[in-house]
């Protein structure tokens, strides 16, 4: 008796254990990284004005704008903020934001 016991309790255990890792893995693939918004697989990040200021946008939608103002860019970076500036990650854009002084 005392054994069957034992394994029942076993068996629940572990039971349990598998449930709980599911429903870990499930969240974890539900879950996006709050510091880096997911990379366009195909069109990358686009650097440009937004409403005077530099915005960063992905697929045609703007994830980020900045507080720094097109007029207080050098001319030759606001001339290519303006015209557009198509990055593949957003480490890219993370970088260059910094370089403008975001």
């Amino acid at each position: 008796m005392k054994k069957r016991f034992w394994i029942l309790a076993a068996l629940l255990a572990l039971s349990l254990l598998a449930a709980a890792t599911a429903a870990a893995v499930c969240t974890a693939q539900d879950r996006v990284p709050e510091e880096e918004p997911p990379a366009a697989e195909a069109g990358g990040y686009i650097l440009t004005a937004a409403e005077g200021t530099i915005g960063l946008y992905r697929d045609g939608e703007l994830i980020l704008r900045t507080d720094v103002p097109l007029a207080g860019l050098r001319e030759t970076d606001r001339v290519q903020v303006e015209a557009g500036i198509r990055l593949e990650t957003f480490e890219e854009a993370l970088m260059l934001l910094e370089d403008f002084g975001a």
